[in-house]
């Protein structure tokens, strides 16, 4: 039995968790470890009257966590602070962390990225214990999520942020009496490890992809108004163009990948798609 709980991380997954712990009578200690213009989590923790730090650098987050003292269930919900080793070691902790794939698919960063660049038919969320190498923990809990034809990086990476919230209301009461067994992954699932500075094909719009695949390049880079990746490029007549936007419906017409060159704008058709991309 855990004698309490911690919850460190950015956003609304976070928030979510905050709630689930309320309904079981918990009053977790909230930490942040990126400012923010606005925090849902800060409002959420002053709503609810539970005790917030913000600790941006690595040393005073390295510094709290050792100094945890008694049983406690720290819960890793959409966080980039990366623990390190002394604080693994840290005896008195279990920490279990949120993943936005289907571990061990798709390790690392931006995970809703790589799911749909590739072409996978589903991808899901995964609660696991942290250990020394990235999302390589025992596996507390998953669930799959169909991937859209036209679904955005941004569109998904919300999804898995609702579903994770939704499984960890499941798993709390197990986490806090320490009921949560877990299942150890195999070298041999060992899965991709994609780093923050890993981008799609480099950027670039391959014009030699099917209609489908440069639709999901495209949408595998689109985080809205948040800066992820740098816009996408195109080469194109031995001009480099930037992409400055696109557009992807469905098309019944039976056209077998055609392209069509236009001024500031290309036009793709096949597979059941037609796909536009501004130029800039």
């Amino acid at each position: 039995m855990v004698e309490q709980i911690v919850i460190v991380g950015t956003g609304r997954l976070p928030s979510a968790c905050l709630e689930h712990c309320l309904a079981h009578s918990r009053k977790p200690v909230c930490i942040e470890p990126e400012h923010q213009a606005f925090s849902p989590f800060k409002a959420a923790s002053r709503r609810s009257n539970v005790e917030y730090h913000l600790l941006t650098e690595k040393d005073a987050l390295k510094h709290f966590f050792l100094e945890l003292a008694v049983p406690t269930l720290v819960v890793s919900a959409y966080n980039g602070y990366l623990f390190p080793g002394s604080v693994l070691e840290n005896p008195h902790l279990s920490i279990v962390n949120f993943h936005n794939s289907l571990l061990p698919r798709h390790r690392g960063r931006n995970a809703p990225t790589w799911a749909i660049f590739e072409l996978d038919q589903e991808t899901g969320i995964t609660w696991h214990r942290i250990t020394k190498k990235i999302d390589s923990g025992e596996v507390i809990a998953q669930q799959p999520i169909l991937i859209g034809d036209q679904v955005t990086a941004l569109e998904l990476t919300l999804q898995t942020l609702d579903v994770g919230a939704g499984v960890f209301g499941r798993i709390i009461p197990m986490l806090i009496r320490g009921e949560c067994s877990g299942t150890r992954l195999t070298l041999q699932e060992d899965g991709v490890l994609h780093r923050a500075k890993d981008v799609p094909n480099d950027g670039v719009l391959d014009l030699g992809w099917s209609v489908r695949k440069m639709s999901a390049f495209l949408r595998s880079m689109d985080y809205g108004k948040f800066k992820v990746f740098p816009d996408p490029h195109v080469f194109l007549e031995g001009t480099t163009y930037s992409i400055g936007g696109y557009q992807v419906t469905p098309d019944s017409r039976l056209i077998d990948n055609k392209l069509t060159i236009r001024d500031k704008s290309l036009i793709a058709h096949g597979e059941g798609l037609a796909l536009e991309v501004m130029l800039r």
